[in-house]
């Protein structure tokens, strides 16, 4: 399997995620902030697009995030003030879109582009992109802890079982039981 297909299924991973993880959260609660000075969600979602936007250029795509670099560069630090962000549905509109142009980059890309010269510490433009892959999975890691703090947390309905003696067999078990039968 190429290198390429195997980040591109990474990366897909991630955006899915973070969607079905952020659904529904109601925007107010993007600005709180754990213990009153961690990351807030906002500051963290805004970074990810940023970052997808780094790997997008790595690939030789054009992010066009620029204008998101005063508030969610590395080093900047989150701020309460919410209206000098844009809305999280915006961001993660963007998010979305640059995850589909990142994957459309690395479907279509010749492999050999993973070998050629890096800027900054890394040598290769595959060892730049292991490490914003690695970067941006660190960051969905800390949004799935703030996203599950009590304050936060978004009350999913969830699917309800039948008292034990009404549920059916699994598959698995039903062939397993007939397996244990026909050695019996």
């Amino acid at each position: 399997m190429l290198v390429t297909t195997v980040f591109s299924e990474m990366l897909r991973f991630n955006v899915g995620y973070l969607t079905r993880l952020l659904e529904g959260l109601s925007p107010d609660k993007y600005f709180i902030r754990p213990e009153g000075k961690g990351n807030h969600l906002m500051w963290l979602v805004g970074h990810l697009v940023l970052n997808r936007g780094e790997i997008v250029e790595i690939l030789g795509g054009d992010p066009r995030t620029h204008d998101l670099g005063d508030n969610f560069a590395r080093g900047t630090k989150p701020r309460s003030d919410q209206s000098s962000y844009p809305q999280p549905g915006q961001l993660m509109s963007r998010y979305v879109k640059l995850a589909a142009l990142t994957d459309h980059l690395l479907k279509n890309c010749d492999q050999a582009l993973m070998d050629k010269p890096s800027w900054g510490q890394f040598d290769t433009l595959g060892q730049n992109l292991a490490y914003s892959y690695m970067h941006e999975t660190h960051h969905i890691g800390q949004i799935t802890y703030v996203a599950n703090l009590p304050a936060i947390k978004v009350v999913k309905r969830q699917t309800v079982f039948a008292r034990g003696e009404q549920k059916k067999n699994s598959t698995a078990k039903i062939i397993l039981e007939n397996v244990k039968a026909i050695f019996a």
